[in-house]
């Protein structure tokens, strides 16, 4: 099972960020042989065109992020992928507290009350902050 993050690079030090919304870095856990891997957002999905479907074949089950915009949220269970709230800015503890089932679930209120999307969504009638 592999678990994706939205990554931001601070000077030399990457950190998890706020949500993929204008993010160009995910890092990518590999729970079974505890590998991580770099890797552009640009190139998630642009294969097959298909985010969900790309995200199934390359084995990522789970999304951790500090804030997700609730229609993220939506799509991302809509397509079988567990979501969770970050803990911290920090990549490792993030990844340790997942693999210790230490990491709360995000939920529709928690991304209504902390969503990062940039503009106005018809679809949940807010208007939100990036």
């Amino acid at each position: 099972m592999k678990i994706i993050l939205p990554v931001i690079e601070n000077g030399f030090q990457k950190q998890v960020a706020r949500s993929f919304h204008n993010t160009e870095l995910a890092c990518i856990y590999n729970c079974t042989n505890q590998t991580v891997e770099w890797v552009s957002t640009k190139d998630v999905g642009a294969k097959s065109g298909d985010l969900a479907e790309e995200l199934r074949c390359i084995g990522i089950r789970a999304v951790i992020s500090t804030q997700m915009p609730l229609m993220a949220l939506g799509f991302f269970v809509e397509s079988g992928l567990s979501v969770y709230r970050a803990a911290s800015e920090s990549i490792e503890e993030n990844i340790l507290l997942f693999t210790a089932n230490q990491l709360e679930p995000m939920t529709p209120i928690l991304a209504s009350v902390s969503s990062a999307c940039s503009g106005s969504c018809s679809a949940c009638k807010t208007t939100c902050n990036s």
